[in-house]
């Protein structure tokens, strides 16, 4: 598994410094304003994969070992375009984004639902490089999109990123789909239809994104609590701090794939048990260093590589490098418990985050602003992490004492 820790590591880190980049581009190009402005439509797409993951989500990485996977890939695509439509309605009549925003970012789901779905797959069946070179492939795409949009097309506002994601998101649903083609038997899916797997995978895929939902009110709730109550240039500011520091988080989840993927062909609790406990030192020892080095870069290097505009970054984010490291603990002691199909430790954390997220979100980020938010979230992260590793030292105990009786 070491190699493909290493392997998974470095085209995670290719496609983070693409992001940053792109990232880059956009704060110096457009400033601070259109920078709060993508961050929001970035958070709004998440959501609505995340609800479009109820049947093509990673709970399939646990179910096609389990199932036949035109059972459960067909049904995904047919929801995920629904979840589409619903959004599109949804924000028609609401006021979160901009009306003329909304036509893209309806597409913008459902084509990245497609591709999420196609990684999965890929992940599931154990084509762990060419899932994760999907995802490398739609950055890069992108990437070259906002180089064009900006140096020959003269364009400098939100559009420069929303007509490069649905190029990038346009080819890559498209090369993705080829990639999957030979795994997939869609010629079968009317015979072999089942009413009981299509419940079942709605029962496994809502628990998974009932805890990624509640993951994700974690990790992004106050980005509208800051956006909304101070402005987008605070958050585009604030977005920044966060793309750097959630940077060393590649390691954990790419541990956290890995695990995940080898605990849902495993019949072994016990190994997948003291594998999460070797693999956790691992992610904490490696994120600490990262994290130690990141603390140290000045301020001045912030405002150099980003704009005088963004000089208040390093001071925004100062509260958050304590919840960025103990994340880790959720982070990879999650894939284990997605491994073994039992969602209720994460649900609970989470939830217990959530709340703590919410209400200190409204007593810190006015008073204390972008401080406070980062307060907010870390004592957050704090709460989640914690609970869920008093779960699994229940586990631990529980399983030590299954094997005493047994006699092993």
């Amino acid at each position: 598994m070491q190699k493909e820790i290493v392997s998974t590591v470095i085209i995670r880190g290719t496609s983070t410094a693409l992001n940053f980049l792109i990232a880059l581009l956009i704060a110096r190009h457009a400033g601070p304003a259109v920078k709060g402005d993508v961050t929001l439509l970035i958070t709004i797409l998440y959501f609505f994969i995340f609800f479009s993951n109820i049947l093509g989500g990673q709970a399939l990485v646990y179910l096609i070992p389990r199932n036949k996977v035109e059972l459960l890939v067909v049904p995904a695509y047919c929801w995920s375009l629904l979840v589409s439509l619903v959004g599109f309605v949804f924000l028609k009549s609401t006021l979160l984004i901009h009306a003329s925003h909304i036509p893209a970012i309806t597409v913008l789901s459902f084509l990245s639902s497609l591709i999420y779905i196609h990684q999965t797959i890929l992940l599931a069946k154990k084509r762990i490089n060419t899932a994760n070179i999907v995802s490398v492939l739609a950055v890069l795409i992108q990437l070259t999109g906002v180089l064009c949009c900006f140096y020959f097309l003269n364009i400098h506002d939100v559009y420069a990123y929303i007509w490069s994601s649905l190029a990038a998101y346009v080819i890559t649903a498209g090369i993705s789909f080829f990639m999957i083609w030979h795994l997939v038997s869609f010629k079968d899916f009317v015979k072999h239809f089942s009413v009981e797997e299509l419940k079942e995978s709605f029962r496994y895929g809502f628990l998974y994104q009932l805890a990624e939902i509640l993951q994700l009110f974690n990790l992004r709730y106050y980005f509208f609590q800051l956006g909304l109550q101070q402005g987008p240039q605070y958050l585009g500011i604030y977005s920044i701090g966060i793309s750097i520091l959630e940077a060393v988080w590649i390691i954990p989840r790419s541990i956290s794939t890995l695990h995940y993927v080898s605990t849902s062909n495993s019949n072994e609790v016990k190994q997948e048990l003291q594998r999460t406990v070797r693999l956790l030192k691992l992610s904490l020892l490696s994120c600490g260093a990262l994290l130690l080095v990141i603390y140290f870069v000045p301020a001045s290097a912030y405002t150099f590589v980003f704009g005088e505009g963004f000089r208040d970054v390093k001071h925004s984010i100062r509260f958050l490098f304590p919840g960025i490291f103990i994340y880790n603990i959720f982070i990879v002691i999650s894939s284990f418990y997605t491994g073994i199909g039992r969602y209720l430790p994460m649900l609970v954390s989470s939830f217990a985050g959530t709340v703590t997220l919410v209400t200190l979100s409204f007593l810190l980020i006015p008073k204390y602003v972008m401080s406070g938010a980062g307060l907010a979230a870390s004592v957050s992260f704090a709460v989640a992490s914690v609970l869920l590793l008093l779960f699994f030292v229940v586990e631990q105990k529980l399983e030590f004492k299954e094997q005493l009786n047994t006699g092993e």
